[in-house]
C-alpha cells in the first residue's frame, strides 16, 4: 500500500557533460555531444520524473551552460526555485573520454573543470536563504553525498550545518560516494560530520571497506548515531537495506544486464531507492526500484537514465515474482520489461 509521495529536496552540483562524437580520444575529438551530470543532480532529474515531488538546491553560473542545465531540470519536472545564478563564478563542466585498456576494455575517462564553479560555492549561508528554506521545510527527504562537501571550504562548511537547518522529523539521506582523488589535499573531517547526521546511508561494498575498514552494518550503527538505515550494496550481485535494531536484513539480487558504462548507476540507485521511500513502499520494493533505474543507466553513455519507469512500470517491476525479477535481463537492444518516460538533456547511446 502506498501513500501520495513526499516531497524530497537535494543538494549538489550539476556540470555539463562533453563526450565525444564518435567515441574519440580528446586530443583528435574535433565535435561533441552535451548533457548534464553531477550526483545530487542526477538524483534529482530521476526523481522528478518518477513523479515524486523534487527540489534541486545548487548554483549555476550566469551563463548559457547554466542556461541549459536549468532548462534540462525544468523539462524533466525538477523545481529549480532554489537554484542560484553567479555572475562571477562559471557553471562547471566534465569531459567523458573513452579510453582503451590494454586488454580491450573500453572505459569512461573523465577530466573535471569544476574547481571555483558556481557550484564549489555553496556554502552554510545558503541553507537561510528564502527558497532554500522553502524547499527543505517541504520536504520529508533532503539527501547530499559525499562529493559536495569535497568540493570546496564552503560546501564542506555547508553540511557540517545541513543536520541542524532540517525540520526535526525530516530524513538526511547520504550517499558516501568516497571517491579519493577528491580528497587527496584535504581533511576528511567534514564527510564525517555529514555522515554523523544522516538518517540513510547509501554505500558500495568496495567504498566501505576503502573509507571505513569494514562493512559490519552493528558497527556502522555504532559509529554513525544517528543513522537508522543502511543500504548496502554489492555491485552487480545484491543490495541489503539494514535497520537500526534488527539483525536481519532485506536483500534483493539486482537484475542481470550488459552494462554499457557504469558512470551515475549509483545516483540512479538512490534515486529509484528514495523514490520508493517517499512513497511509503517496502525495503524489498525500494530496492527493486534502485536496482531497475541503475539498469536503465548501465545500458546507457549519459550519465542519468535515458528511460525512467512510468507509473505502469512502477507496478510491474515491485509487482514481480521472485522468477519474474530473476529472468530480466537488461541490454541496450531489448525493450526494457516495463513502460517507461524519457528524459531530456541526454547523451545519445
Amino acid at each position: 500500500m502506498t501513500t501520495s509521495p513526499s516531497t524530497v529536496s537535494t543538494i549538489g552540483e550539476a556540470m555539463v557533460v562533453l563526450l565525444p562524437e564518435g567515441q574519440l580520444p580528446v586530443a583528435e575529438a574535433r565535435e561533441y555531444r552535451t548533457g548534464v551530470g553531477g550526483a545530487e543532480f542526477n538524483v534529482a532529474s530521476s526523481l522528478a520524473r518518477l513523479g515524486i515531488p523534487t527540489h534541486w538546491i545548487s548554483r549555476l553560473g550566469d551563463d548559457g551552460f547554466g542556461d541549459y542545465i536549468l532548462e534540462t531540470a525544468r523539462l524533466d519536472g525538477v523545481l529549480t526555485d532554489a537554484v542560484e545564478r553567479d555572475d562571477h563564478r562559471p557553471t562547471g563542466l566534465y569531459v567523458k573520454e573513452t579510453v582503451v585498456s590494454a586488454d580491450g576494455d573500453r572505459r569512461p575517462r573523465m577530466h573535471y573543470y569544476r574547481s571555483e564553479s558556481a557550484a564549489s560555492q555553496l556554502s552554510a549561508d545558503t541553507l537561510g536563504h528564502e527558497a532554500t528554506r522553502a524547499a527543505i521545510t517541504a520536504s520529508a527527504i533532503v539527501h547530499t553525498s559525499g562529493i559536495t562537501p569535497a568540493l570546496s571550504d564552503s560546501t564542506a562548511l555547508l553540511v557540517g550545518e545541513l543536520g541542524d537547518a532540517l525540520p526535526r522529523d525530516t530524513v538526511l539521506s547520504v550517499d558516501l560516494n568516497f571517491r579519493p582523488r577528491l580528497w587527496e589535499r584535504r581533511s576528511t573531517a567534514p564527510l564525517h560530520r555529514l555522515l554523523d547526521q544522516a538518517s540513510v546511508l547509501f554505500l558500495g561494498v568496495d567504498e566501505a571497506e576503502l573509507f571505513f575498514g569494514h562493512t559490519d552494518a552493528t558497527r556502522l550503527f555504532a559509529e554513525l548515531p544517528t543513522l537508522r538505515r543502511i543500504v548496502l550494496k554489492d555491485e552487480e550481485n545484491a543490495a541489503t537495506t539494514l535497520h537500526r535494531g534488527s539483525e536481519a536484513g532485506v536483500d534483493v539480487r539486482s537484475l542481470s544486464v550488459d552494462v554499457v558504462e557504469t558512470v551515475g548507476a549509483g545516483d540512479a540507485f538512490a534515486a529509484g531507492y528514495l523514490a520508493g521511500l517517499a512513497s511509503g513502499r517496502s525495503d524489498t520494493a525500494c530496492t527493486r526500484l534502485g536496482h531497475a533505474v541503475a539498469a536503465s543507466t548501465l545500458v546507457c553513455h549519459g550519465d542519468r537514465p535515458e528511460l525512467v519507469p512510468d507509473a505502469q512500470g512502477v507496478s510491474t517491476i515491485v509487482e514481480a515474482t521472485d522468477e519474474e525479477w530473476a529472468s530480466w535481463r537488461i541490454t541496450a537492444e531489448r525493450p526494457l520489461p516495463w513502460t517507461t518516460v524519457g528524459a531530456h538533456g541526454m547523451i545519445d547511446a
